[in-house]
């Protein structure tokens, strides 16, 4: 094992926003769409051939050979000067699918975000569930320890003893699979930092639930305006609008300019023919204007309008359906929050109970006020309260990380060095 290293919260979301594979694939396919994004793509700008080869042929009639050869080269220039407007149509729905492109990747790196906030959180949960472990099961050693001790003095009994030994064997066992789920809630923040499962870490951000007064009106209009999946839908909006306009492009007449240059040489070593060896080489340069225009083709280019029309309604449509979405789901992490944030106050007093009673037990017991019965009792109580207690703190905190990303601050709020 490699030697515990410190670690903060904000300095393992930094780690993971370098490191993680997702975010990694992300970036790769945003690049993509930027080096797609270009007015060449567009069709913009004319194509540009160069044309070669050498040409033979050996002709042997009546006893008679003709060997002939030459060589051809040329360059062709082809460019569409006018289609339609399409060309800066096509222009604009590249910038929109690049900013679609970002959007998505920002998507994947608000995923990232949230799934080390809850890891990491988890990772310190099951640490401090690991602590309340170790404190009973200290407790049982130290009660199991002073009743044996009663018993060699000759003061207790041997089911006394036993009943002891099993109250902390059984807290010892809590204990050791305590500890094996805090290493396994480690290893998973591990894969979403990219490092090796073997790596070990010290986590230093405390377990806090950071309490928030949240006013439903407010964060529903800070959603309906930074919730990168809405934004998302208003490009992809934008792209079915171009799609609209690429169709009816199709309805204007098409100018398109050809030009270029070609030759012949023929090598007088490859002509045995008389009148071919006679030609030592030709070239002809030439320049066409070709306007073209579509009358009619079965309807095509209506229907073509018409379905990109249907698919704009669609996704129009999918817009709303994201909005309602968005809406009950904040709805609901509102409530929720509010619900654990009541929650976690109650289990503040319960826990702070349980301790007093806990403390108050232990004195007893050790002056014969109460059983050994009595005082696990006590324990369990203890221990139960205790780990509901640090379980209502990251129950608040999952609550507390969806609101915050379903408003679009996750990047914001947490990406800070």
């Amino acid at each position: 094992m490699n030697a515990q290293k410190a670690m903060t919260l904000n300095e393992a979301i930094l780690q993971g926003l370098m490191n993680n594979f997702e975010i990694q694939i992300g970036q790769k396919n945003n690049e993509i769409s930027r080096v797609q994004n270009t007015w060449g793509n567009a069709g913009r700008w004319p194509s540009v051939n160069l044309q070669a080869g050498m040409n033979n042929s050996l002709n042997d009639r009546f006893g008679t050979t003709n060997e002939t050869g030459w060589f051809s080269a040329g360059v062709a220039v082809n460019w569409v000067l006018f289609d339609g407007f399409a060309v800066r149509i096509r222009k604009h729905r590249l910038d929109d699918l690049e900013k679609m492109s970002d959007g998505n990747a920002a998507i994947v790196v608000e995923n990232t975000i949230q799934a080390i906030i809850l890891g990491y959180n988890k990772a310190l949960l099951e640490k401090e569930r690991l602590n309340v472990f170790e404190s009973v099961m200290k407790l049982s050693k130290d009660r199991y320890d002073y009743i044996q001790h009663k018993f060699d003095l000759g003061a207790g009994s041997s089911y006394e003893v036993l009943q002891a030994k099993g109250d902390w064997l059984t807290d010892k066992t809590n204990f050791l699979n305590q500890e094996m789920t805090l290493r396994s809630a480690k290893r998973l923040l591990s894969y979403l930092l990219a490092l090796p499962p073997e790596t070990d870490f010290e986590l230093t951000s405390p377990l806090e639930p950071g309490l928030m007064d949240y006013q439903l009106a407010v964060i529903k209009d800070k959603m309906e305006v930074e919730n990168r999946t809405l934004q998302n839908q208003y490009l992809n909006l934008a792209v079915l609008d171009k799609a609209i306009a690429l169709e009816q492009s199709a309805r204007y007449p098409r100018l398109s300019l050809g030009t270029g240059i070609s030759t012949n040489y023929y090598p007088d070593a490859l002509n045995t023919n008389e009148s071919a060896a006679a030609l030592s080489g030709s070239y002809s340069l030439y320049a066409n204007l070709a306007l073209s225009y579509n009358v009619f083709d079965g309807n095509r280019v209506n229907r073509n309008i018409e379905i990109a029309r249907i698919q704009k309604e669609i996704g129009t449509i999918q817009l709303d359906d994201v909005k309602s979405r968005l809406v009950n789901q904040l709805y609901d992490f509102y409530d929720l929050y509010n619900v654990r944030k009541e929650l976690y106050l109650l289990q503040v007093e319960n826990l702070e109970t349980a301790q007093l009673n806990l403390e108050i037990s232990t004195e007893k017991y050790r002056n014969g006020a109460i059983t050994s019965f009595d005082f696990r009792n006590t324990q369990r109580s203890y221990l139960e309260t205790a780990l509901r207690q640090v379980q209502s703190i990251y129950n608040l905190i999952d609550a507390n990380t969806n609101i915050v990303r379903i408003t679009g601050g996750i990047i914001s709020e947490y990406d800070q060095p």
